[in-house]
């Protein structure tokens, strides 16, 4: 069930962090969400049925659910600041497993996701940077899109500093091309061909540079 307001949202982060041991309540630079009239506008392929048997080749039908073109992350000291003051991280940052979690996220380009939650959303907007920009993101989790992520009919990758160019399904397999922005990110969603625990995925630049992706889920 999608959460409906901040206020929500906010509460149930609070349980989550004290479940995982984060120490504090969340400190939250999120605004309220935004009016579902005036999201941005989303850039969508035809849309396909998923098959009972994946076919050996396939072009994925994908939606941009979210983009901001002009993002960079922020300078280091700013997202060190910023995190140094969050109450739900604390010193935390500074030991496993939340050391390597930002490490992670802050270097790739490339995150995919294959579940939903409250934690497999926070850590990886705010340990990427992406903290600057979370209020843009809400639209890609309206409606029926959680259960239909967690029930693994639909993935989600999010692309930062390059932009998509194509997705296809060959050799049980899905290749994403993309090209180098400098900037920006892009929030991709599509339906699944497989039900992997992690999304086989392979990303080319036009030019047939390979790009590496860490996983979003913890």
């Amino acid at each position: 069930m999608a959460i409906q307001t901040y206020q929500q949202w906010l509460a149930a982060v609070s349980l989550v962090a004290v479940g995982l041991g984060l120490g504090g309540c969340p400190q939250s630079n999120w605004g309220a969400l935004p009016d579902t009239k005036a999201a941005a506008s989303v850039v969508q392929t035809a849309a396909t049925n998923k098959p009972a048997t994946p076919p050996e080749k396939a072009v994925v039908a994908y939606e941009v659910c979210s983009e901001v073109p002009d993002w960079v992350r922020p300078a280091l000291e700013d997202q060190q600041q910023e995190m140094g003051q969050n109450l739900r991280y604390g010193d935390d940052l500074n030991q496993d497993p939340l050391r390597s979690l930002a490490e992670k996220f802050w270097n790739q380009p490339i995150i995919s996701f294959t579940t939903y939650g409250l934690s497999a959303r926070t850590e990886p907007i705010n340990l990427s940077g992406l903290w600057t920009i979370a209020d843009e993101m809400w639209s890609c989790y309206e409606g029926d899109r959680p259960e239909a992520i967690n029930q693994g009919e639909m993935a989600e990758i999010w692309i930062i500093g390059h932009r998509i160019v194509s997705l296809e399904w060959s050799e049980n397999q899905y290749l994403l091309k993309v090209v180098p922005t400098g900037q920006g990110v892009q929030v991709v969603q599509f339906e699944r061909y497989e039900a992997n625990e992690a999304l086989p995925l392979v990303i080319v630049t036009a030019e047939g540079d390979a790009l590496s992706a860490v996983s979003g889920d913890w």
